[in-house]
């Protein structure tokens, strides 16, 4: 039990086929949960909590201010959540510092080419 959280396209092609495949995947990497959860609440004006189960389509501004959170390490630190792992917030930031940053580059390509990025959490 925990969270889990995922990264996938969403085209024509994957939707006739029954689905969207996650491309990148998460295990209680909360301070990027809470960095999207913010992004969720500020552009739905819904509750965090919202985002369980749901999903967040990424623009390429998101990525790109996503982008540099990363690189300068600026991700927010997460204030709780037993599920979210926030025990080990920074030893995850670090451990997926390259993953998050292939993320944003995967996910910037997809938009160029039309289609679009999603974010999503079970937790």
């Amino acid at each position: 039990m925990g969270l889990d959280q995922y990264a996938y396209s969403i085209s024509e092609e994957n939707a006739a086929e029954g689905g969207h495949v996650p491309q990148f995947t998460w295990r209680k990497h909360s301070r990027l949960q809470t960095w999207m959860e913010a992004l969720y609440t500020a552009r739905t004006g819904l509750h965090s909590d919202n985002l369980n189960c749901g999903e967040l389509r990424l623009t390429e501004a998101d990525l790109t201010t996503l982008e540099t959170a990363i690189r300068e390490k600026a991700l927010p630190v997460c204030h709780g959540g037993f599920f979210y792992g926030h025990q080990a917030q920074e030893e995850q930031a670090d451990a997926y510092h390259d993953q998050d940053l292939a993320f944003c580059a995967w996910a910037k390509a997809e938009i160029s080419e039309g289609h679009a990025v999603a974010y999503s959490c079970w937790w």
